[in-house]
This record gives C-alpha cells, sequence and structure tokens, in this order.
C-alpha cells in the first residue's frame, strides 16, 4: 500500500468519525429542499387509464358488407370483438396552474379523423390553465366542447353507444376557455377558438361558445350550451354561420334514479335545400333517458332518441322516389350494466333506430332502420 493511498484512508477515517464533522453541510440541505419540491410538485399529479373493448352483434339479414355502421360515436364496427378505446390519461391540478392530457387509441378515436388530419385521432384532449382570481381559470389548448351530454368514451355515458345527436354535435375546439365559478350553484364560462370538427372538414374561422351550469336543487342541475360562428369551409365565398342550442336538465328524484333529458337546435345561414338556399335552415334533436341502480351492482336505463334536419346541412342529403331531405331519425335503447368492481363496467344493449322511409342508410344502403346488440366491458382506474 502507498504512502499516499494510506493518508487518504486515514483522513477520510477521521472526517467521518470526528465528533465535530457536521451530519449535513449546506450543499446537502440545498438537495434536500429540491427534492422536495420535485415531491410536491409530483403530488399534483395523477394518472389514469382506460380500456373498452365491444361487440356489436346486427341484427339483420342478409349480412352486410359494410363493417362501419353509420353515425356511430362509438362501437362502430359490427360483428367483431373489436377495441373501442385504450387511453393514458395525466392531470395536473396545483393553486394556480392546471393541465390536462389524454392519449386515446382504437375505433371510436378513428370515426371522425378525415385522411388529412390524422394525427389528431390520438388526441383527446391537450390543454394546461391558470388560475387569474379566485374562482376564475384562463385555459388554452386543445379542448373538449361542453356541448352534449354524451361522449365517445362508453365509460361516461349511461348507455354506452351514444346517439345521432350526440354524434352530429360540433366536436373540440383549438383555442381559449375563460371560466369562472360564481356561486356553489351557478357556474359557466366561454370560448373561443376553431372548432375542429372533422366530420365537417376543416375551416380557418373562429368560433365562440357559452356554456352555463345552475343547480337550484341538490338533486337538480339545468345546463344552457350554445356555438356560434362562420362554419364554411376553407375559400367558401358564401357564410355559413351557425348558431347551435342545447338544453340538458338532469334530475335525480331518489338516489338509485337518475332522469335526463337533452334538447338541441340549430341555425345556419344560406343552407336551406333549393329553390331557397340563401334561407336559414334548422334542425332538432335530443333524448329523454331513465336510469335505476339496483342491488348495489346492477343497473338498467332506457332512451328514446329523435333527430330532425329537413335541409341536410349538418347530415347531407338523401334522394328518394324523387324527393331530396335531410336526415330524420328516431330510436330507443335499453340497457343492463353489471359493474363487479368500481372502476369496471360489463354492459349489454339493445339498440333499434329507423330512418326516414327511403334515406336506406344502414347495411349498405340496403335498410331504412338498424337493429342491434352491443357488449361493452370496460376499466378506467
Amino acid at each position: 500500500m502507498s504512502r499516499y493511498t494510506a493518508f487518504l484512508i486515514v483522513a477520510v477515517s477521521i472526517i467521518l468519525c470526528h465528533p465535530a464533522a457536521p451530519a449535513q453541510d449546506k450543499t446537502d440541505s440545498l438537495t434536500d429542499e429540491l427534492k422536495s419540491k420535485i415531491l410536491n410538485n409530483v403530488s399534483n399529479f395523477s394518472f389514469a387509464f382506460y380500456v373498452d373493448a365491444y361487440l356489436n352483434m346486427a341484427l339483420y339479414k342478409p349480412r352486410d358488407t359494410a363493417n362501419v355502421i353509420p353515425f356511430s360515436a362509438n362501437c362502430p364496427v359490427q360483428n367483431q370483438l373489436r377495441l373501442n378505446v385504450a387511453a393514458i390519461e395525466i392531470f395536473y391540478n396545483a393553486e394556480k396552474v392546471r393541465g390536462k392530457l389524454q392519449i386515446q387509441f382504437g375505433d371510436a378515436p378513428n370515426l371522425l379523423a378525415s385522411p388529412d388530419a390524422q394525427f389528431v385521432k390520438s388526441l383527446r384532449q391537450a390543454n394546461f390553465g391558470f388560475r387569474i382570481a379566485k374562482d376564475l381559470w384562463f385555459d388554452i389548448g386543445y379542448l373538449l366542447n361542453p356541448i352534449g351530454s354524451e361522449s365517445t368514451w362508453p365509460v361516461f355515458n349511461q348507455i354506452s353507444t351514444a346517439t345521432i345527436c350526440g354524434y352530429f354535435e360540433p366536436g373540440s375546439i383549438i383555442g381559449l376557455k375563460l371560466s369562472y365559478k360564481f356561486s356553489e350553484k351557478f357556474n359557466g364560462g366561454i370560448m373561443t377558438g376553431n372548432p375542429y370538427s372533422l366530420a365537417y372538414q376543416q375551416n380557418n374561422h373562429l368560433a365562440g361558445i357559452i356554456f352555463l351550469n345552475y343547480k337550484p336543487l341538490k338533486n337538480l342541475t339545468v345546463t344552457y350550451n350554445n356555438m356560434f360562428g362562420n362554419q364554411a369551409l376553407r375559400n367558401a365565398e358564401i357564410d355559413n354561420n351557425l348558431l347551435y342550442n342545447q338544453f340538458i336538465i338532469t334530475y335525480y328524484p331518489v338516489t338509485s334514479i337518475s332522469l335526463t333529458g337533452q334538447f338541441d337546435l340549430g341555425l345556419m345561414t344560406n343552407s336551406k335545400l333549393p329553390p331557397d338556399t340563401n334561407k336559414t335552415a334548422s334542425m332538432c334533436s335530443g333524448f329523454l333517458l331513465a336510469r335505476y341502480s339496483f342491488l348495489k351492482h346492477f343497473a338498467i336505463a332506457g332512451r328514446y332518441e329523435y333527430f330532425y334536419d329537413p335541409n341536410g346541412f349538418l347530415t347531407g342529403t338523401y334522394t328518394y322516389d324523387g324527393k331530396t331531405t335531410g336526415l330524420t331519425t328516431n330510436g330507443m335503447a335499453v340497457s343492463l350494466e353489471y359493474k363487479p368492481v368500481k372502476i369496471g363496467y360489463i354492459r349489454m344493449e339493445y339498440k333499434f333506430l329507423h330512418a326516414n322511409k327511403g334515406n336506406n342508410v344502414y347495411y349498405s344502403g340496403k335498410s331504412d332502420h338498424m337493429n342491434a346488440i352491443v357488449f361493452t366491458t370496460g376499466v378506467r382506474f
């Protein structure tokens, strides 16, 4: 052993064993402080995972040659066991800052993704916000549109599949949101941005959105949402100014029963069918839904829906027997749900839809009605 090595060993031993040697110097203290800050920031994060699978069994003979059922917000492919959604969710919530990121894959995200904008299908939302004052928040990014009480994610629906009404509601926007909680009973806000409604192709125009929620009673909520702005496509010579209004009432007469009613009314300029193409067209839609929970793990739900777009400014037009009209539908759905655990569910649903005579929008143009049994199962934790 060299003298240098021996000296080094002795020196280190003295430093470690000397009673006056400090247990922690200033540098160590700063390191612990930094660790504490990191741990505090991590505690503001939350993570979630969601997976949903489905089987959509068409009740129609002869067998359909097309796989995708028209106007399906989820569970779109028939007669196959498929993945609806697989998603990763990241949320950040602090006193003055918040953020949301939801990345999704599967059949449902593909539905409204046009070939020239495929990248957006993997994003459900991606935004962040700052608290300006108490109960006043400013958010920016890819934001969920508050219009609609239904979701493409079955986990958020009382009946897994969404209505035709839900399919044609305005989509998410890239823009800004200002939200404020006026009181324990009343909150709302405004949004502006580009409506990224891929079902209607892209445009360059900004839209405005107002959303209001009022809770006069503990078991009653009344919601009003609207969206307004020019929805004409790029380089269009004529403006198509849209005013989309929505009213939602949710009522719980008792804890185990929920009742939901929704009514949508849309108006668009320069959208009537010939010969009055310069006039304003209108559409309306809605549904009534009731759900009853029983035996702790079970629930049943029933829904009636309708959709009326006579000029086809949302749905496009159909010609039958020399007459051209937009889409009109009505139908019903009944669902039985079993929740073996809090984070998971299994649902069996029967769904029937009927379009106006001659539209023949279902089963590769062979029928104006659709019958199906839909199984969905998912977990979100």
